[in-house]
This record gives structure tokens, C-alpha cells and sequence, in this order.
């Protein structure tokens, strides 16, 4: 099945669809070299220390080595005003108390180097009162298929970064085709859905894994109906195409960008296609493109496991924890009584431990949910699957991104291993990781009867200006182990490590904002081996 969401239900609003999560900062500090703080997070009420670098740690590249913060030569044309749609349909308090200012548009794509049909990207722009009178400095924001679109990530980054880092700048949302506001992709049905997520997450024979395979092979024939010609354009490289679009748009010659899992996978292919267009670029949580399946589930049930002692250590601290003093075993206890015995939702929907633990790792990604989480899953284990069926709900509806996670992970991946193959796999994985293990392993069937594409994964150095790249040890969707590799592979970039939980680090804790802020505003990379505790 395709990695998690990690988006939540909001009301509808003209033009633009945005979540904003309020997820709390978490305390901390930079350090350089081995931290001895615990492996994953937790709770950290200390306020921050600066931590003297160690007299060996390697110094970041001088900053002219960075390219310098311009303002576009006048605020960009096309954007329609839509500020009092969003402040009414998603109130003060989700806009972090700002006078947060919104422009929408739809910017024409398509036709370049990446061979893609046209198209129109949705990029929404963000702003701290009004656009500055010589035009802001733009600092665009890439989302993801799955979870939070670009539009989405800048809002939330805009209400919660640090003030700083907002003045004189404009964040400029920038959808994946096919999620958020860049025409919505819907191409496999609801019951097919359904079928992804429900299926048995400890199968680990053919004989079991075939209901899998069958909705695998439905929602590919329906994809490929609808679709036709456009079924290979939702990919990577057409992305990176269509970024640089949006930087000729916004009439800037270099463009600043965050991009957060599937977007920091579009950076680094942008960055690599187009060097001389790259700005300040930070990669929150990048995927490696040539991990095979068998490798990226074992990083991603492992990194699950850490957020999962992070959330019950989160849960525990506060004072009316619903799963009680142990929730990894409650947890564990409850999926095990879904898998004998599944519920049935207010609408007939059966509610099987397959769906249960497509909410955790959700939920696990998104630990400013981790609260409502923990009261869904006990619920459940009371035989009340409302709460976890409304955590999925956004995911499922049409258009919410599943089918676009769906495609974007077939459309990149050339490895179609075989049923068996992917029992093998899962038999091993499920005795290694009984909790975590045969789930993610099934991937690997999801793309068997998708067409195999014909461009392999971009990968080698980046010519332009150096990276940042930020991983974070318990991140299910993009482990670390992954960020580390294409911070390798870009050869100029600098990686910041984060032990804690989640997807995407940024500005999770005042030592993750230092770094990136430092980056962005100052132009200076962090020092090299540079590791922020929980």
C-alpha cells in the first residue's frame, strides 16, 4: 500500500484545500558528534543551551558559497487575493496569531524536458501582512502526494517560524501534480481504497497476500483507463520540470526551496537537472530513489518502532494517557484482537487491524496528533472504530492524495518484484518485526501490474550550490538512513540530524531552526556531523 498521510480534515475553501496541524515545539539543543540524549523523543521542557562545538568538528562551506537572498523584481503577477476565504474557513488560532495574507494561482505546466502533457500547478502565496512594497524574497515550499501539499507546508511554516525568518519573505505553496490544488487526481475507487488499506498487515504467503494483490491490480487497470497517456506524468522528474516553471513564473533567476519528503525528493532532482537556477535549498526528510523495497521497509519498520516508543513515552507523560502505563503493548493487544475479530463501522465499513495500523503509522508521522491517536486507538480497542475511520478519512476521500501517493510510487519505482518474492520477504520481515515488519514489505506488491518506466531513478551530485539535508531517526515515511545516503550522493550537501519523531524536522525544536534558519537567512550551512537532540 502507499506510505501513510499525514494530513488532517479541514473545511472547504475557494481555490485552495490547507490543513495546518498544531503540533507543539518541542525544546532542544544543536550538538556536534554523538548525542547523549535518549535515541528518540519524547518531552524536552529545557530551554535551549548552545552547546560549544567540539574543537574537531569540520566547519560548514563560507557563505559565498551560497547564493545571496534576492527579492523578485516586483511581486509576482497572477496571484487572485484569497486571504478572507482561508482566515474564515480555517480561523486565527491554525494561522499561529499572524496576519497571515494569501494570493492563489494556477501556474501552466508542462512540455519541457520531462516530456509531460500540460498541466496546472496550484501555488499558493504566504505572507506576514502584506507583500513587501520592493517584493519579497521567495522562498518556495514542496509537498508531498501522500500527506501535507506544498500549499499546506507553507502554511504551517508560516505560522510557526520563527519571526525571523518571515520578514521580507514570501512562501510560495507549491502542489505535486495531481494533489492539493494542481487538479486533484482521482482514478481508483472508493471500495479499492479501502481494500489497500484494510488488507492483513501480518500476510506473509501468496494465499493471504492475494486480496492485496487483486485491489493492487484494480486500482492499476482503473488508473490506466482513466488516465490513458497522462498515467506516467505524476513522477518525480515531470515534477522538477514543473518547479522550474513555477521559478521562471515567479521571476526569480535562482529560487530558495524547502521541499519535505516526496518535494525534497523533487529538489534534488530539480537541483541536479538545473543547477544554475538553485538557491538555498533544504531537503526535510528526502527519500533515497534507488533503496529497493526490501531495504526501504526494513529502515521504515524500524523507524516506526522508534515513534512508537516515542509516542507511548509522550502518552505516559501526560495525565490521562488513554492506553494506560504500557501503550506499545496495549497497542499491540488491540491489533491483535482486530485481527481475529474486526469491527464494523457506522457505514459498513469493516475496520480490520490492517486499517488500525495504517492510522498509527499515520498518526506516528504527525506527533501534534499523537494526543487524538492515542484516544482513536483506545476507542477501537472498545470496539468504537469511529476515530480511527475519521484519522483515515481525508486520505481516502477523492482527490485526498492516495491515489496520487499511489501513483508517484509506481511512476518512480522500476522494481517489480514477484508474489513470491514479496511473501519471502514479508515471512522474513514479520519474524524480525512482528508489529511493523510484514506491513511495510507489502510495497512491494503494490506497483506489480503498474507499467514499468523507462527512466531509472536520478541519482549522482548536484553541480549548484550546497544542500541542507535534515533526517529524522524515527521518521516512518522517509527514514534516516535514506537521507544520509542522497546527502552522500549530492556530494556539496551538509546533513542535520534530528533524534527525533516524525516526518519532516522542521522547525520542530529551537536547534532544527537554528540550523535551517541559519541556512536560509544567513547563508551559512551548519557544521559538519551536526545532531540535534529531542
Amino acid at each position: 500500500m502507499p506510505r501513510p498521510t499525514t494530513r488532517a480534515a479541514v473545511g472547504p475553501v475557494p481555490k485552495v484545500v490547507l490543513v495546518v496541524l498544531a503540533a507543539a515545539l518541542l525544546l532542544g539543543a544543536c550538538a556536534v558528534g554523538p548525542s547523549q540524549r535518549p535515541p528518540v523523543a519524547t518531552r524536552v521542557d529545557d530551554p535551549m543551551t548552545p552547546v560549544p562545538a567540539p574543537e574537531t568538528a569540520l566547519p560548514g562551506p563560507p557563505p559565498s558559497l551560497l547564493p545571496p537572498l534576492l527579492p523578485a523584481p516586483a511581486a509576482p503577477a497572477g496571484f487572485t487575493d484569497c486571504t478572507s476565504e482561508i482566515r474564515t474557513s480555517m480561523g486565527a488560532a491554525a494561522l499561529g496569531g499572524r496576519d497571515l495574507r494569501f494570493g492563489c494561482q494556477s501556474v501552466p505546466v508542462g512540455g519541457r524536458g520531462g516530456g509531460s502533457s500540460r498541466a496546472e500547478v496550484g501555488v499558493l502565496q504566504v505572507t506576514v501582512g502584506p507583500v513587501p512594497p520592493g517584493g519579497p524574497v521567495p522562498v518556495a515550499v514542496v509537498g508531498e502526494a501522500g500527506g501535507p501539499t506544498g500549499s499546506e507546508r507553507a502554511v504551517r511554516l508560516a505560522a510557526t517560524a520563527p519571526a525571523p525568518m518571515l520578514a521580507g519573505t514570501a512562501f510560495y505553496g507549491v502542489d505535486l501534480r495531481g494533489t492539493g490544488n494542481s487538479e486533484p487526481v482521482d482514478c481508483i475507487t472508493p471500495s479499492t481504497r479501502e481494500a489497500l488499506v484494510d488488507a492483513d498487515p501480518l500476510a506473509a504467503d501468496p494465499v493471504s497476500l492475494a486480496p492485496l494483490r487483486e485491489a493492487a491490480t484494480t486500482a492499476a487497470r482503473t488508473c490506466t483507463q482513466v488516465l490513458e497517456n497522462a498515467l506516467t506524468d505524476y513522477r518525480t522528474g515531470v515534477d522538477a520540470e514543473d518547479l522550474e516553471e513555477v521559478r521562471i513564473t515567479l521571476g526569480v533567476d535562482r529560487l530558495h526551496v524547502v521541499g519535505v519528503g516526496d518535494g525534497a525528493g523533487v529538489l534534488a532532482t530539480w537541483a541536479r537537472r538545473y543547477p544554475a537556477s538553485v538557491g538555498r535549498t533544504v531537503l526535510d526528510g528526502v527519500a533515497d530513489p534507488t533503496t529497493t523495497f526490501s531495504q526501504r521497509a526494513r529502515e521504515r519498520a524500524a523507524a516506526a518502532r522508534e515513534a512508537l516508543t516515542a509516542f507511548a513515552s509522550d502518552c505516559t507523560a501526560r495525565p490521562d494517557c488513554p492506553l494506560g502505563p504500557d501503550p506499545a503493548s496495549v497497542v499491540t493487544g488491540i491489533l491483535t484482537n482486530l485481527h481475529a475479530a474486526p469491527l464494523t463501522g457506522a457505514d459498513g465499513r469493516r475496520v480490520t487491524d490492517g486499517t488500525v495500523t495504517r492510522a498509527l503509522v499515520t498518526g506516528l508521522a504527525e506527533p501534534g496528533q499523537w494526543p487524538v491517536l492515542a484516544t482513536a486507538i483506545a476507542a477501537a480497542g472498545q470496539g468504537d472504530p469511529a476515530g480511527i475511520l475519521g484519522l483515515l478519512a481525508p486520505l481516502e476521500v477523492d482527490g485526498g492524495g492516495f491515489d496520487a501517493d499511489v501513483l508517484l510510487t509506481c511512476n518512480d519505482t522500476v522494481e517489480r518484484p514477484t508474489p513470491d518474492q514479496v511473501a519471502t520477504d514479508a515471512e522474513r520481515a514479520r519474524a524480525a518485526d512482528p508489529l511493523f515488519g510484514a506491513y511495510f514489505a507489502h510495497d512491494a506488491l503494490l506497483c506489480g501490474s503498474w507499467p514499468v518506466p523507462t527512466e531509472a531513478p536520478e541519482v549522482g551530485p548536484a553541480a549548484g550550490p550546497p544542500s541542507l539535508v535534515v533526517g529524522t531517526r524515527g521518521d516512518p515515511v522517509t527514514p534516516l538512513a535514506g537521507s544520509e545516503r542522497v546527502t552522500t550522493q549530492l556530494g556539496s550537501a551538509t546533513l542535520v540530524t534530528w533524534l527525533g519523531a516524525g516526518h519532516g524536522a522542521y522547525p520542530a525544536t529551537p536547534c532544527i531552526r537554528d540550523a535551517v534558519g541559519g541556512y536560509l537567512r544567513d547563508a551559512v550551512l551548519p557544521q559538519a556531523g551536526t545532531v540535534c537532540p529531542p
